[in-house]
């Protein structure tokens, strides 16, 4: 397991973190909302090692983030209702993730084979210039061990430091303390709130 200290604006940073991503390693950052797993959401072997990691139960899916709206819609079905109501959540300033029906492209497990994906558009910038890089959605799960407090860059450089554990850590960087909202969106236009 390798740490690095978080710098957006150098080139060889993200271009190391893109090729570990492009190469199905699992990646520990901070996101638009809290420290999260990462990795890139149609590999299997990545997907299978964040449930070892975190220890979760594989029936709980994951949730992954898309660089656009266009991206979205390349898994998801959306229709014009969907479509208008997904950019006013996305445009709202509490981060959201939106569970809508996928297109099964993406490996099962990565859904627990559940008919909804869980889709959040970040507003952070450097994620969507790096899910746009790698050209598919990335896995962005709570850096923690199921059911325990979330992780930041240095204490879990002490939690994982035995195996199973994220190839690479990232240190610092800025992120909120709360996950996302997290909401259903229906194909009449229809919003269930989930979690506040």
């Amino acid at each position: 397991m390798e740490s690095a200290r978080f710098e957006i604006d150098n080139i060889e940073f993200k271009k190391n973190i893109l090729a570990r991503l492009r190469a199905e390693q699992v990646v520990m950052l901070p996101t638009d909302t809290i420290y999260g797993l990462s990795a890139r959401a149609d590999s299997k072997s990545a997907i299978k090692r964040i449930y070892a990691i975190k220890k979760r139960d594989k029936s709980h899916p994951l949730l992954v983030l898309v660089s656009s709206l266009n991206m979205a819609k390349r898994y998801c079905e959306i229709n014009s209702k969907q479509q208008e109501k997904l950019i006013e959540l996305w445009s709202a300033t509490r981060p959201t993730t939106v569970i809508l029906k996928h297109r099964r492209l993406l490996p099962a497990a990565l859904t627990a084979d559940k008919e909804g994906l869980a889709v959040r558009l970040p507003k952070s910038e450097f994620l969507r210039k790096m899910i746009r890089s790698l050209g598919v959605p990335l896995i962005s799960t709570s850096a923690n061990f199921s059911g325990e407090p979330v992780l930041d860059g240095q204490s879990a450089l002490k939690a994982f430091s035995k195996r199973p554990c994220p190839d690479f850590i990232v240190i610092g960087g800025k992120n909120r303390q709360a996950a996302s909202r997290l909401v259903s969106l229906h194909s009449q236009g229809k919003v269930t709130i989930l979690r506040k």
